[in-house]
Formats: C-alpha cells, sequence, structure tokens
C-alpha cells in the first residue's frame, strides 16, 4: 500500500469512487495491493454513494460486481450523513464536496491505522482526520 506513515500494518482501506473503477481493472496495480492486503487482514471498504459514482447498468459493471464481492459496501445512513456534513461545514470548503466528507467521515470510524485511496488527495486533505493516510493512485 506504498509507504503508510504508521509501521502497523493497515487494518482499514476506503476506496473512493476512482479507486473503486482503478480496482476494478483486472490488471491495475490497485486490484493488486488490494489483494495483498486483503491477505494480511486489511477490511476495504466503500460507502454506499460510490456504487452511484461508478455502476451504470451495463455488461462492463461485470468487473465492479465481481471486486464488489470483496468490499464491505457501507450504508450511508442518516447519522453518517449528518456527521459527513457537519465535517464539510467545519472545513469551510467551497463547491460540492458532499461524497468526499462521507468518504472521510467512514475512514473516522474505522480501525486504525486507516488509508484512502483516491486520485482526489487535495480535497480529502482537508477533510479527513490528521490520523488517517491518504494514498494518491493518480
Amino acid at each position: 500500500m506504498g509507504a503508510p506513515r504508521s509501521r502497523r500494518p493497515v487494518r482499514s482501506i476506503v476506496l473512493d469512487a476512482t479507486a473503486l473503477t482503478a480496482a476494478a481493472d483486472r490488471r491495475s496495480q490497485v486490484r493488486a495491493q488490494l489483494r495483498r492486503a486483503a491477505l494480511k487482514g486489511a477490511q476495504i471498504v466503500t460507502p454506499a454513494t460510490t456504487l452511484t459514482e461508478t455502476l451504470r447498468g451495463h455488461a462492463r459493471d461485470a468487473d465492479l460486481h465481481q471486486l464488489l464481492k470483496g468490499v464491505d459496501v457501507a450504508d450511508v445512513v442518516a447519522g453518517l450523513g449528518r456527521r459527513a456534513g457537519e465535517r464539510l461545514g467545519r472545513s469551510r470548503m467551497r463547491g460540492n464536496h458532499s461524497l468526499d466528507a462521507i468518504v472521510a467521515e467512514l475512514a473516522s470510524a474505522l480501525p486504525r491505522p486507516v488509508v484512502i485511496l483516491t486520485a482526489d488527495v487535495d480535497d480529502l486533505r482537508m477533510l479527513v482526520d490528521e490520523d488517517v493516510m491518504l494514498l494518491d493512485i493518480s
């Protein structure tokens, strides 16, 4: 998983929509990294909102569905949505970063060390807890 700041094995990995799409490609480095992390016991999670961003009801969704068999999809319930909105408010970010805030809030509740895989490091850096690691997959 790159070089996380912690020497402890990563316990939780959160995938945003870009990471989920990248991991669905059977030849991708992201998929290989996730496989290795899962073998070491890491929990791989994505919020249900990433399904809205990635699935289109086409045959090409097959690789995503296959990948999702090994990913915990977290429901976005009222409490998570509320806390993500409050997190977004504290960040004072402009524009629509709701889905990033949901990813950050989900990561905040997972066992540490936790890593978010994303191509949106700059925005997520403004939203995550200090001890959440970001791994740029772009």
